[in-house]
Order: structure tokens, then C-alpha cells, then sequence
């Protein structure tokens, strides 16, 4: 399964932000590092916003996900959180 369908898939979810949310931790496990997770969610969200068949609140379920990687969102939220600078 490619990520696009498990993007896919997470959004169809009956919970889609916690699909979403689950489904970065299963690729951080798998080895993908973070600047390549938001990639590939940028890279999907890009895609998507053209096709007639794609949905307002997909777009707002993946910003969410962008948004806690990136950190802009209460600490406790956040998406693989960078180690604190020493």
C-alpha cells in the first residue's frame, strides 16, 4: 500500500485526526524521518486540493497533522516533538 492510501485510508476513518496522528507514528516507526513525513503530507494535501472527489474537511484533517509536526499547536499535541536544544 502506498502512503497516498494510507493517507487515504486514515481519512476515511471513522476518527480521521486520530487515524492521521496514528499513522505518523506507524511511519516513525518504520524508520521515515519527520522532515520526510511532512513532506509526504504536503506532497499529498498539494495533490488533493484539485480533484473534484476531495473534501474541505480532509484539507483541514491533514493541515492539523502539518500543524502539530510543525509544533504550532499546544505542547502536548505535537507530532514527533525535535529533542529540546541543549
Amino acid at each position: 500500500m502506498t502512503l497516498e492510501e494510507r493517507i487515504q485510508g486514515a481519512l476515511r476513518a471513522a476518527q480521521p485526526g486520530t487515524a492521521l496522528r496514528a499513522l505518523v507514528a506507524d511511519l516513525a516507526r518504520e524508520g521515515r524521518q519527520k522532515a520526510a513525513i511532512v513532506e509526504s503530507f504536503e506532497n499529498f494535501l498539494v495533490q488533493h486540493r484539485t480533484r473534484a472527489d476531495f473534501l474541505e474537511k480532509d484539507e483541514e484533517a491533514v493541515l492539523d497533522v502539518l500543524d502539530a509536526l510543525h509544533g504550532r499547536c499546544h505542547p502536548t499535541a505535537e507530532l514527533l516533538p525535535d529533542p529540546p536544544a541543549r
